[in-house]
């Protein structure tokens, strides 16, 4: 930890527990700048470290709020299933997720003094090997995230286009994933699992969520909707721990929308850092479309036509039944006005060109 923590936040949540944090960032993703910190305010707490995550202006600019309540909404519905998780398939390390406590910047040291003199403090700037001022870098007021710090060796263990960490010798992350969707129905499915994994537990931080009914994008710029879906099965191989998970018939896509399905499907790029919900306009497949056929897969799961997910056997030889979300009769149709899910993606997709993996 360094020593320079000229900055702090607000009180959390209304409790006497505040952060001190650095003034250069360590890590950053597309949307977040990562400081290191320490808890203050709470005797159980004081001098523990902790990793504020600043919202970059231009996505605070673009979705406002939206930017952190979707990743606080994602945060809180993994730990949701790894709790269910957890307790249906005891295993010798059960699974956590970091949930994160939302602030806002209080104060930050703008200026350092030589003498009487004023001078603006220069901070490390958004690219790395640059200064930029501790103002336009750290501004009073705005969003943090504030997680605890996760002790050991950090690991990408899967990500939201079906990566998979081959190097590490690993069932759980991939079988809670594909848990997740058996679980829910269908309905969403948990990935992008980074984290600890120690001698206990595994720890995760920062996952994406690949949701149906909520819509492409409901839980943040990782969701890719019912196409994250069907990409995490293309490469999924089930181990013994998904024995008796559904899985989908991927042959059952409906037949209008096969051909735009399958130009996302080859967008989505097999990696180990994030794709995000813009990339999935880069194939000439326009949002109207993409929330159109989204639309097929939730309105067939309403109505329990025409299955994607079948009583297919897994790997283990084991079947299980679901309901249905396809439906190749829900031919095109108009499109309903703009929603605010809609209108967050349009937002994303103008930050595209700025976007790279986190």
């Amino acid at each position: 930890m360094g020593v320079n923590q000229s900055n702090r936040c607000l009180p959390i949540d209304g409790t006497s527990v505040w952060v001190k944090f650095e003034d250069d960032w360590f890590a950053q993703g597309v949307s977040r700048l990562a400081y290191r910190g320490t808890y203050h305010g709470d005797l159980e707490l004081e001098g523990e470290m902790c990793v504020v995550k600043l919202y970059k202006e231009q996505w605070c600019e673009m979705l406002g709020e939206v930017a952190y309540k979707a990743d606080i909404r994602a945060s809180f519905k993994a730990h949701e299933m790894a709790q269910i998780f957890n307790r249906k398939h005891r295993t010798n390390k059960p699974i956590q997720f970091v949930l994160p406590k939302v602030s806002k910047i209080d104060n930050s040291a703008a200026f350092k003094f030589l003498g009487f003199i004023r001078i603006p403090r220069k901070v490390k700037g958004k690219l790395a090997g640059t200064k930029a001022s501790a103002t336009e870098m750290i501004p009073k007021g705005a969003s943090v995230a504030i997680e605890r710090y996760l002790e050991g060796e950090y690991v990408k263990f899967l990500s939201n286009s079906s990566y998979v960490n081959h190097n590490v010798a690993a069932f759980l992350p991939a079988a809670f994933s594909h848990f997740t969707f058996h679980e829910s129905r269908g309905s969403i499915l948990v990935c992008d699992l980074q984290g600890v994994r120690g001698q206990r537990s595994y720890v995760f931080t920062d996952p994406a969520i690949h949701s149906l009914n909520k819509g492409i994008g409901f839980y943040g710029p990782t969701d890719l909707g019912v196409f994250g879906m069907i990409k995490f099965f293309q490469n999924h191989h089930c181990n013994p721990l998904c024995r008796g998970f559904v899985t989908p018939d991927l042959s059952n896509i409906p037949r209008d929308a096969a051909a735009d399905v399958n130009r996302v499907l080859q967008a989505i790029r097999v990696r180990n850092g994030s794709t995000f919900t813009h990339e999935l306009q880069g194939t000439g497949v326009g949002l109207a479309r993409l929330s159109q056929i989204q639309e097929m897969f939730v309105t067939s799961q309403t109505n329990g036509a025409n299955t994607l997910i079948r009583s297919n056997t897994n790997a283990q030889g084991n079947s299980s039944r679901t309901r249905a979300i396809a439906n190749p009769t829900a031919s095109r149709r108009n499109i309903r006005r703009p929603t605010p899910i809609r209108r967050y993606l349009e937002a994303l997709a103008s930050l595209g060109s700025q976007a790279s993996p986190r």
